[in-house]
C-alpha cells in the first residue's frame, strides 16, 4: 500500500501546482506566465483560498478569494505616468461609487477632519483607504486576517485600521453602546459568489442604523440578479431598516438585451445610499480635491442620475410587499444563492483566463 501511495504523495510534494511549497509556488508561476500573469501570494484562509495575482501585459493586480474578486488596481506604469495619470486606478468603480457617502448633502456638514467612519468588508481597501487620505478616522471590519494583510502589503492599505472579528457580533454589541458613533457607514461585502446574508438581515441593518450619528449617512453596495427574489428581499430589508430613506444606483448602465429577447436577468452591482434622519438624498458636486488624483474617481465618484433605479413594489419583487429578510432566515435561501453563485462565476470566467482560474 506504501510504495502504491508514494508516486501521488511525490507528485504533490513536487508537481502539483496547487500543493502550498516553494517548489510548487515556481510551477504555477511557470505555468501562468505563459498567459502573462505572475502570483505574488496565496494562502488558504478562514474565508477560503486567498490569493493576489498580476497580469504583466496589462499591468492590474487582483485579489481572489475563491471564485471572487475581491479587487484590483491599475498599476501606475511610466507609460500611464506620461498619459497624465497620477495613481493606480481602481479596476471595478463600485468601490469609488461608495466613497460618495461624503457628498451627500446633510445638516449640519460633516468636516472630514471631524467624521467618523465605519467600513464593513475590506476587499484591497479601495474605500477605507479613500477615506483615510481626506483624513477621516475610519475602522474597517474585517473576518479574514489573509485579506488585511494583503490589502497592507500589495495595495497599500495603512496599518493599523483594521479590526479581524465577525461584523454581525462586532456590530451588536457596539449598537447598544452610545459612545460609538459614525459619521458615515460603507458596507460592501462579497466572497464566494455570493452575499453573507447574515449582513443584510433585518436586526444587522438596524443595528447598524443604531451606529450612525443623527445626521449619519450610509453607503451599501448589493450584488444581485433583479429579476430574483432574493435580490428583492434584500432590497425591501434595506428600504424598511432606514425608514425609505434611501436611493439606488447602477454602477453602469443597463446591458442591451434588444438582441436577446428572452433573457431577464440583470445581475449589477447596486449602491444603496440612505441617511438616518428624514431628508431628500443629493450630493454636492465633487471637487478636484475628492478626486485624490484619480481620473477614474474622477469620472465615477458622483452617482448619475441616469443609473438610478427604483425599489421594488409588490408587483415586481416576487416577494409580498413589506417582507424582510429575518436573522434565522438565510437558510431558506440556499438554493438562489448557489445560482447566484454560477452567474456569477460565469462572468467571472469571461474575466480572466480559464487555465488562470484554474491555476492559482
Amino acid at each position: 500500500m506504501f510504495s502504491l501511495a508514494l508516486p501521488a504523495a511525490l507528485y504533490g510534494l513536487l508537481a502539483n501546482p496547487h500543493y502550498d511549497g516553494g517548489r510548487n509556488f515556481d510551477l504555477l508561476n511557470t505555468e501562468i506566465a505563459a498567459f502573462n500573469w505572475t502570483l505574488l501570494d496565496r494562502a488558504w484562509s478562514n474565508t477560503g483560498y486567498v490569493s493576489v495575482l498580476e497580469s504583466t501585459d496589462l499591468n492590474y493586480r487582483v485579489m481572489r478569494c475563491d471564485h471572487s474578486l475581491l479587487g484590483g488596481e491599475w498599476l501606475l506604469t511610466p507609460e500611464r505616468r506620461a498619459n497624465g495619470w497620477m495613481v493606480n486606478e481602481p479596476i471595478y468603480s463600485v468601490f469609488e461609487m461608495l466613497e460618495a457617502v461624503r457628498l451627500m448633502e446633510v445638516d449640519p456638514p460633516i468636516r472630514d477632519s471631524d467624521a467618523q467612519a465605519l467600513v464593513v468588508g475590506l476587499g484591497i481597501g479601495t474605500a477605507p483607504r479613500s477615506l483615510m487620505a481626506h483624513g477621516i478616522n475610519t475602522t474597517t471590519l474585517e473576518l479574514d486576517p489573509k485579506v488585511s494583510e494583503y490589502a497592507t502589503k500589495y495595495f497599500a492599505l495603512p496599518p493599523g485600521h483594521v479590526v479581524i472579528t465577525d461584523a454581525v457580533s462586532w456590530v451588536s454589541q457596539a449598537s447598544k453602546e452610545e459612545s460609538k458613533k459614525y459619521d458615515y457607514i460603507l458596507h460592501d461585502v462579497f466572497t464566494g459568489g455570493v452575499e453573507p446574508l447574515s449582513l443584510f438581515t433585518n436586526s444587522f441593518l438596524s443595528d447598524l442604523r443604531n451606529l450612525l450619528t443623527p445626521n449619519g449617512v450610509i453607503g451599501l453596495n448589493y450584488a444581485g440578479d433583479l429579476s430574483t427574489p432574493l435580490t428583492n428581499l434584500v432590497l425591501n430589508t434595506i428600504h424598511g431598516a432606514f425608514d425609505g430613506q434611501c436611493k439606488i444606483f447602477r454602477d453602469a448602465p443597463p446591458k442591451d438585451t434588444s438582441n436577446d429577447a428572452e433573457s431577464k436577468e440583470d445581475f449589477l452591482n447596486m449602491l444603496i445610499f440612505c441617511r438616518n434622519t428624514p431628508g431628500s438624498i443629493t450630493f454636492r458636486q465633487p471637487t478636484s480635491k475628492d478626486f485624490l488624483g484619480s481620473k477614474s474617481r474622477a469620472h465615477y465618484l458622483l452617482p448619475k442620475s441616469e443609473w438610478e433605479i427604483g425599489f421594488p413594489t409588490s408587483e415586481d419583487a416576487g416577494v409580498p410587499a413589506g417582507q424582510v429578510l429575518q436573522a434565522g432566515d438565510e437558510g431558506k435561501w440556499t438554493k438562489e444563492q448557489e445560482e447566484s453563485a454560477i452567474r456569477h462565476w460565469k462572468i467571472m470566467r469571461t474575466v480572466l483566463p480559464a487555465k488562470v482560474w484554474e491555476m492559482w
